[in-house]
């Protein structure tokens, strides 16, 4: 009597299953194609956007330098940016880019670094500022205008801020004429007011503000 496996695996003449690395290769190869089309598609696209001092409508009204910057955040009542560094703490006015306040304190309860919080000093002692940077958080990203600001790494680690307007994105084919390239630096942090009407964004060694042209409203 004869007995014939039924087990695939037992029969000679079946097909061997292809390696598992083999596999693995193939689904690699394919990513790092998928992943370099999408790099080159964003390098295109960051390609046609202009580059500014400024956005349209907007003024840059100081570039500060700061040496061991590490975080900054902005007034909820007036037009005030906080600046932190290790050598204290700083005030900048957005409407005119001028330092209006400096403490060279750097050590004490007025910095709670886990929840994201500081001491305002001159003109915005009485408050304690939401900031973001080096120990985390973030600004927000647009100002309820249509105008917000979107970060790319085509040449990571240096960012592309960019600055668009009217609903429109840097990344979306079409919109370029919307958007201005704004900065192309070592980001640290970035954002809007809570006014909407200034804008900042800093490295470990400066701070760059803007201010929202509002002579016609």
């Amino acid at each position: 009597m004869r007995l014939t496996s039924r087990c695939p695996l037992l029969r000679r003449n079946s097909p061997a299953s292809p390696p598992l690395n083999s596999s693995v290769r193939a689904l690699s190869s394919a990513m790092e194609s998928y992943e370099k089309s999408n790099r080159d598609r964003l390098s295109r696209l960051i390609q046609k956007i202009e580059t500014r001092q400024s956005p349209l409508g907007w003024t840059l009204t100081g570039s500060i330098a700061v040496g061991g910057l590490t975080e900054i955040g902005f007034s909820k009542r007036s037009e005030h940016l906080l600046v932190i560094s290790s050598r204290g703490r700083g005030v900048v006015s957005c409407d005119t880019g001028e330092k209006v306040a400096r403490d060279y304190e750097t050590d004490g309860d007025w910095l709670d670094l886990n929840g994201l919080l500081c001491r305002g000093i001159g003109p915005i002692s009485e408050e304690l500022i939401q900031i973001a940077g080096l120990h985390g958080g973030g600004l927000p990203l647009g100002n309820g205008r249509g105008e917000h600001i979107e970060v790319a790494y085509p040449n990571w680690p240096r960012a592309e801020l960019i600055f668009c307007a009217n609903y429109k994105s840097a990344f979306v084919e079409g919109h370029h004429s919307h958007c201005s390239s704004i900065a192309s630096d070592y980001l640290r942090s970035f954002g809007f007011s809570w006014s909407g009407n200034s804008l900042a964004y800093a490295t470990g060694s400066d701070v760059h503000v803007f201010s929202r042209d509002r002579s016609g409203l």
